[in-house]
């Protein structure tokens, strides 16, 4: 069995959708989301204790790890790529999990600043974008909330025909780390 540790249900849904675009089978048991990063990062929230006895008792055999980079400039402790490698590298070892345990860090991978739903944006045509962008400052929509909500859901709402670009290569990192943890688990 595999874990795959995200942040939230949205996190999950997303990588559900991708897991069902490269045909990998999956069940929601699978995954466990912390209700945010802070608590994702935190080594005595009580789903790790029932992982960690899951991973001794060999119900378990790997970890993903998938969380948000965020933005350095809303929270200098938890936020910045640095800091989330920082952060996730020493929960792997407070866990005892290193070797067994992988993390992919979501954000926009040009700016290296965001959400998961920035990697998703990130694969949208620029001139939709730049709509998207358009409506953002016209309707001064502007807070932390632009990629994770506004942005998607202005996706969501006006190209619902169209989804995310999982071909794109700015998926191919996630693709291959996805593909290596469910490797050998059918």
């Amino acid at each position: 069995m595999v874990k795959i540790v995200c942040e939230g249900v949205s996190d999950a849904k997303n990588i559900k959708k991708l897991l069902t675009f490269l045909e990998i089978s999956f069940i929601d048991d699978d995954f466990i989301w912390t209700n945010g990063k802070s608590l994702l990062l935190n080594k005595d929230l009580e789903v790790y204790s029932i992982l960690t006895k899951k991973i001794e008792d060999g119900f378990v055999q790997k970890v993903l790890f998938i969380l948000d980079v965020d933005d350095f400039e809303n929270d200098v402790s938890l936020c910045g790529i640095d800091n989330t490698i920082t952060k996730i590298e020493t929960l792997q070892r407070d866990l005892k999990i290193e070797e067994m345990s992988d993390y992919y860090l979501a954000c926009d991978p040009i700016t290296k600043k965001g959400y998961f739903e920035s990697l998703l944006l990130s694969t949208v045509d620029a001139k939709v974008k730049k709509c998207y962008e358009n409506f953002r400052e016209c309707s001064k929509l502007n807070s932390k909330a632009v990629d994770k909500n506004i942005m998607t859901e202005l996706h969501n709402l006006t190209k619902p025909d169209k989804p995310y670009d999982f071909n794109h290569p700015n998926f191919d990192d996630l693709k291959q780390k996805l593909q290596k943890l469910f490797e050998g688990n059918e």
